[in-house]
């Protein structure tokens, strides 16, 4: 016979009441993650920083180099936007 099989009933009980607590702990974090709201808000942060990397350099400083061509697209799809309005 087993530790396990000499367990008195308390004993039982309050390692299924510990296991129910942990198991009510594991859905809790499960659905805060699962959250739409909570997801939407990790992948903006995730694209925040990914954009923050990409466009700074390691002390901080903007990279021209990136955003340079990047703003030169950018004011050159809204000129495109402005001259088709305007033909039309």
């Amino acid at each position: 016979m087993s530790a396990q099989d000499n367990r008195s009933l308390d004993q039982i009980e309050k390692d299924i009441e510990r296991t129910r607590g942990r198991l009510a702990s594991t859905i809790d974090e499960l659905a805060y993650r699962v959250k739409p709201a909570n997801l939407a808000k990790r992948q903006a942060d995730s694209a925040k920083t990914s954009l923050f990397q990409a466009t700074h350099a390691t002390d901080g400083s903007l990279r021209y180099e990136i955003v340079g061509p990047v703003a030169a697209v950018v004011v050159g799809l809204v000129a495109l936007a402005i001259y088709n309005r305007v033909k039309h």
